[in-house]
């Protein structure tokens, strides 16, 4: 079974999360600072980041789920 992934930014090699909503895209190197994207933008310079996207998805998962359990 073949599952295909959402073209977003959560899934793309290029993307590092800074918090569970956004993160940056590092696609281009040359700047200073890399612009802030959401997790579920996309861009024509997307590229499969394979297990990572699942790696990305529970990490989300699991800082809300601490800031769900700080609040209690």
């Amino acid at each position: 079974m073949i599952v295909l992934q959402k073209r977003i930014c959560l899934s793309c090699r290029k993307f590092r999360l800074d918090d569970p909503l956004s993160g940056v895209c590092r696609v281009d190197k040359s700047v200073e600072h890399y612009p802030i994207k959401r997790t579920d933008e996309t861009c024509e310079l997307w590229q499969d980041a394979g297990q990572q996207y699942y790696i990305r998805t529970g990490w989300i998962k699991r800082t809300l789920a601490k800031q769900e359990e700080a609040k209690q």
